[in-house]
């Protein structure tokens, strides 16, 4: 979604700096955009239109950033709390906008050796501005999902 154009009221507002989750990791809370000297806004979910693989649709005015919008989700573990590695996106349905899953990064090497994969069964445990992730099965059996 990063870098995304965004259309807002039939005009280019720029483009997505980030998505913001919910702090249960379940769904799209908003998005950050930035485009010409302005600095960054804020729409919420209920202005977003369509998340689409070209652009986002979307209507009525941003806003100011919350302060709260820096939230992410982060670590991961599995139950035992094996650290599995680290969220680098999630996937999204489109109409929805809720998370399909998760995509995790063992880390630099584990990536080029096996690829990252995803994580469809999760918990979210949100601690300040980051989201402890922990998978309820091991990599493999995620991966069959």
């Amino acid at each position: 979604m990063m870098g995304l154009p965004v259309i807002l009221n039939g005009k280019s507002a720029g483009s997505v700096l980030r998505g913001v989750l919910t702090e249960d990791g379940r769904s799209l809370r908003g998005i950050v955009i930035r485009g010409g000297l302005r600095g960054a806004r804020w729409l919420p979910r209920d202005q977003i239109t369509l998340v689409g693989k070209i652009s986002i649709i979307a209507d009525g005015r941003p806003k100011r950033v919350p302060r709260d919008a820096a939230y992410r989700l982060f670590r991961v573990t599995d139950a035992d709390g094996t650290r599995l590695g680290i969220v680098t996106d999630a996937l999204l349905q489109e109409e929805t906008m809720r998370v399909i899953a998760l995509e995790i990064s063992g880390g630099p090497v584990d990536d080029l050796i096996d690829g990252r994969w995803y994580a469809t069964s999760f918990h979210v445990q949100p601690n300040g501005e980051t989201g402890h992730v922990t998978v309820s099965c091991a990599r493999e059996e995620a991966e069959k999902a």
